[in-house]
């Protein structure tokens, strides 16, 4: 009798004892089972702890793993470091996801003898309801290639949720500890070693927008020195962009300027930023692949970079 592939599905746990609920019991209601559940409790002060031991007494597929407080990308390597499945699936833990979204990532990676498959999000507002869009469109990509697709954020970005992964991928490959834009310098790297990429634009994941959250407020001085340390990071290897350096060039852009526009105006790297975004900006203006928010973001530097803080918060406030 055939049994279908081990899924270890990972969800970092921290702070989120208003979502965590939601989020365990839609990964418990999936239609694929053959699950093991990582419920990492990432040192977390509020009663989440006691939520995954409870969770764990009443179905045998959880293993909770209580830990120090350690950040986002520490939680999920505790769980990569003892994952026994053929594949990894990551869970934000304030998020939820469709019944059907394994089994969908899974059917990708049959159907297409790939080594990554990816679905389409939908993202809501705390108090809404999720409005998911379907397709029926299935592209599949060489590895560089899907690379080069996610560098211009075309069909889908490098958030490590929505993904289903080889586990072999992860060989060698962790998320860096202590910092923040963990996704950006991590899943590239797992990408460029798929041998097939399959994407297909199923909104089967529900990413919540809430205040609060890693992604919301101002860029403190934190999240900038993170970027720069990424940004190095990511420099240190542009041997493996080679082919796809001008996608590269206008991912870099894009995270360049998102930093500026909402970085403290005393905060010391600011001429960091500015220098980078004057090195970059003509090749994504003239670059007809680049993403039109950042070829107009480029086009506005050229106006004073000042003047494209002000233009790009006006909107964004409106």
């Amino acid at each position: 009798m055939k049994v279908d592939p081990l899924i270890s599905v990972i969800l970092p746990i921290y702070k989120v004892e208003n979502y965590l609920h939601k989020c365990i019991d839609s990964v418990l209601a999936q239609t694929y089972k053959n699950l093991e559940i990582f419920l990492v409790d990432d040192g977390s002060p509020d009663s989440c702890g006691a939520i995954c031991d409870e969770y764990a007494k009443n179905d045998a597929r959880i293993k909770v793993i209580h830990k120090e407080n350690g950040g986002l990308s520490d939680a999920r390597n505790v769980a990569l470091d003892v994952a026994t499945g053929d594949f990894i699936v990551c869970v934000d833990s304030d998020d939820y996801i469709a019944t059907n979204h394994i089994e969908s990532l899974m059917a990708l990676i049959t159907e297409n003898d790939a080594d990554v498959a990816i679905n389409g999000f939908c993202s809501f507002y705390e108090g809404a309801t999720p409005a998911p869009k379907y397709s029926e469109k299935v592209y599949v990509y060489s590895g560089e290639e899907s690379v080069e697709m996610m560098f211009y954020q075309e069909h889908f970005d490098n958030s490590a949720w929505g993904k289903m992964y080889r586990t072999s991928l992860f060989n060698g490959v962790r998320y860096p500890v202590g910092l923040v834009y963990e996704d950006l310098p991590t899943t590239y790297k797992l990408l460029i070693k798929a041998k097939k990429v399959a994407f297909k634009n199923d909104e089967t994941y529900y990413y919540l927008l809430r205040n609060g959250s890693l992604d919301s407020g101002i860029i403190n001085a934190k999240k900038v020195k993170s970027a720069i340390t990424l940004l190095e990071d990511m420099d240190s290897n542009e041997k493996a962009f080679k082919n796809i350096r001008k996608s590269y060039e206008c991912r870099k852009f894009s995270f360049l300027s998102h930093i500026y526009l909402h970085m403290a105006n005393d905060d010391p790297s600011t001429l960091f930023f500015e220098k980078q975004i004057k090195q970059y900006r003509l090749g994504v203006l003239l670059n007809g692949k680049a993403r039109k928010k950042a070829r107009v973001a480029a086009l506005l530097s050229y106006f004073g970079l000042k003047t494209m803080r002000c233009i790009f918060n006006i909107s964004t406030n409106r």
